[in-house]
């Protein structure tokens, strides 16, 4: 029972915050979901090289070994494969963030920066 009260105590003084940083509109919704992934996709590739060099260190006194060859050699050339799936997923996260949720307008030819005007005509 105390355990109920101290989460409903916790919930309502948490509320505000939570409501507060709610996104206002679509843009600000995505951006923040893009953010997220880039994020997140960031620390699996950190996790993934980490387990990566753990696994090399410790098999690596095994693979001169005929028994456990081929294993050894399979978790090496499926790690590799692994980890350049996460950076590619991180690399089109990016550029979906460059081009599709990106704050300014470039020019498609020559990369030079295009005023946007709104349609109250405040143009930036």
């Amino acid at each position: 029972m105390r355990t109920r009260i101290v989460a409903c105590v916790l919930f309502t003084l948490a509320l505000p915050g939570v409501t507060l940083a709610a996104a206002h509109n679509f843009l600000e919704l995505s951006n923040t979901l893009v953010e997220l992934i880039s994020t997140a996709t960031g620390v699996l590739i950190v996790f993934g090289l980490v387990a990566y060099f753990y696994g090399m260190a410790t098999n690596i006194n095994e693979f001169g070994k005929e028994d456990g060859h081929e294993k050894i050699k399979a978790y090496f050339f499926w790690g590799i494969v692994i980890l350049f799936v996460m950076v590619s997923i991180w690399g089109i996260v990016e550029l979906l963030r460059n081009t599709i949720f990106s704050d300014s307008a470039f020019h498609p030819t020559d990369g030079s920066p295009v005023s946007v005007c709104d349609r109250f005509g405040d143009c930036s």
